[in-house]
């Protein structure tokens, strides 16, 4: 990436700091680094004698340390923008007139693939089937996976092509649902899906290129300077290619890449560890998963889901293959980041890494638990003492909310989305969207922090208002806190010199707007290692 060498940003109101109000005028950006904020003139007279700086005004708008997305799929989210998107439609009938459309362009083999379907949302509350796929899809093999990710509907052709039939056994971690009869109905829960997603075509090396530029500009567009993607559709080089190769061709975007715990095997033969990269790609941590997602009820709990008192949900890996499979990561070096969103997933998570940090004691290898959702006082305890981090997506309760409470009951619901709690236990948050599960936007998700509203801003309450928490604390879990979770906060986070001139331009002042305003908030400008990457 070729940087401007020295520019001035001017007219601004920088705030150095996500927790602190003070506001200075001007930043001094050296070779993609911060070398002063504050005063104009003095910012223009930190460059080295001779220095050609280029000048740019701000318009007295606030800028603020660019943001950082701790958890989500950016290569899905860009495939994802090549296929349908059902995150707005409200009906079974809406849904199949989307595949009916795609099916009039699609060639006669070709897979008709979306995301983002609700059933809660759904005018019929219920799950769409093969029928419903079957009527509008012309024989065509469809796979529309649900908003959580842990859910597939697919069509009689795509279970044709997967062999599944009513006699194929639910694979270990997954469930097949069937009708009365005992047939499959097109639902595949957890592991189950991938008897369907092994059959679709892979995405051509081309594809991945084109698709993460894309997704990369979605990014920039809103004020997002760093991601902890979860990318598992290459391998450990080729990724690194893919990424190289986006960057070389002008699309800045600070990459710590959460590899599947598949890849370690590769990873393990070569010299690379969490940490190890420049500052535009680095090795992160190793995704494993604990349990699946509160909406498919497949979230692992310690007692049985209260609106359905037959199922506790799904342990994706018994906890002893959980436990070896984290001593292995923590053994070679590596940071470990493990989904769990049930209690009991948490539980589990937790005693595997207690576990593994007793056998082999490392400083500080703040492995992290993500989403962290339905917890109990002594498990907010237990994140503590084990230095974990809290790795936590707060837009994730403006859906939650109309379901989970059901979900879980009120005893458990008082100590779930517990930001306020962790944060008063000095647990170390980071702030992330798990886009495309959740849009990508940094803005939304510090408006649900702050306010807990959905996005119509209901309750005018406040949905359990006691776990709310301030503007400051959100910000800081979208910056410092990101940068925190992958070993970075001496490099970004913040706006101090020394740093990545990294720093995202609001078209309102975020401290200053009512809460219920936040979400209303635009990008004016995204700036990474000193470079303007996007201009709205």
């Amino acid at each position: 990436m070729a940087h401007d060498e020295a520019v001035l940003f001017q007219n601004g109101r920088f705030h150095v700091f996500p927790h602190e109000t003070r506001e200075r005028e001007a930043l001094a950006a050296y070779h993609g680094r911060i070398i002063y904020v504050g005063d104009r003139e003095e910012a223009r007279n930190a460059f080295p004698a001779g220095t050609q700086v280029k000048v740019i005004d701000l318009g007295g708008k606030v800028a603020v340390p660019g943001f950082i997305d701790s958890h989500m799929h950016l290569m899905n989210l860009g495939i994802g923008l090549r296929h349908l998107s059902l995150h707005d439609v409200k009906s079974i009938s809406e849904l199949k007139r989307l595949v009916a459309e795609k099916a009039k362009t699609a060639g006669p083999d070709e897979w008709i693939l979306g995301r983002g379907w609700d059933q809660d949302f759904f005018a019929e509350k219920r799950y769409p089937t093969k029928k419903d796929l079957d009527e509008v899809s012309g024989g065509r093999p469809v796979c529309l996976t649900r908003a959580c990710g842990h859910l597939v509907v697919a069509s009689s052709k795509a279970l044709e092509l997967a062999g599944v039939t009513r006699d194929t056994p639910d694979p270990p971690g997954g469930v097949i649902d069937r009708d009365p009869y005992g047939d499959p109905t097109g639902v595949l829960r957890e592991s189950a899906q991938g008897l369907v997603r092994s059959k679709i075509p892979e995405p051509s090396r081309e594809i991945l290129v084109e698709s993460t530029k894309a997704a990369i500009r979605y990014l920039l567009e809103r004020g997002i300077t760093s991601v902890h993607p979860n990318d598992g559709y290459a391998g450990v080089r080729e990724t690194m290619d893919i990424y190289s190769e986006v960057r070389a061709s002008g699309f800045p975007m600070r990459v710590y890449w959460d590899l599947p715990y598949e890849s370690l095997d590769e990873l393990a033969q070569g010299p690379l560890r969490t940490g190890d990269g420049d500052d535009y790609f680095r090795i992160g941590a190793v995704k494993i998963f604990a349990d699946g997602s509160l909406g498919g009820r497949t979230a692992a709990l310690e007692e049985p889901y209260s609106d359905d008192p037959d199922t506790s949900g799904i342990l994706v890996l018994s906890e002893e293959e959980l436990k070896a499979q984290v001593y292995r990561a923590h053994a070679l070096g590596m940071q470990v980041a493990v989904h769990a969103i049930g209690d009991r997933a948490v539980r589990v998570a937790l005693e595997a890494i207690g576990y593994a940090q007793n056998r082999i004691t490392r400083e500080r290898p703040r492995h992290r638990v993500v989403h962290a959702q339905i917890l109990s006082p002594g498990l907010v305890s237990e994140i503590k003492r084990n230095g974990v981090v809290a790795d936590v997506q707060p837009k994730f309760l403006t859906t939650d909310m109309r379901w989970a409470q059901e979900r879980v009951g009120l005893r458990r619901m008082r100590s779930s989305y517990a930001w306020r709690t962790m944060l008063k236990a000095g647990v170390h948050m980071a702030g992330g969207s798990d886009c495309p599960v959740e849009p990508a936007d940094p803005l939304w998700g510090i408006y649900a922090a702050v306010t807990r509203k959905d996005m119509d801003g209901e309750p005018k309450t406040s949905y359990y208002p006691n776990e709310r928490i301030t503007v400051e604390e959100a910000l800081r879990m979208f910056t410092v806190g990101g940068a925190y979770a992958e070993f970075a906060e001496h490099r970004k986070g913040t706006l101090e010199p020394g740093k990545l001139a990294d720093f995202t331009v609001l078209s309102e002042n975020i401290f200053r707007v009512p809460h219920d305003d936040i979400k209303d908030i635009k990008v004016e400008m995204t700036v990474v290692g000193g470079n303007v990457a996007y201009v709205r």
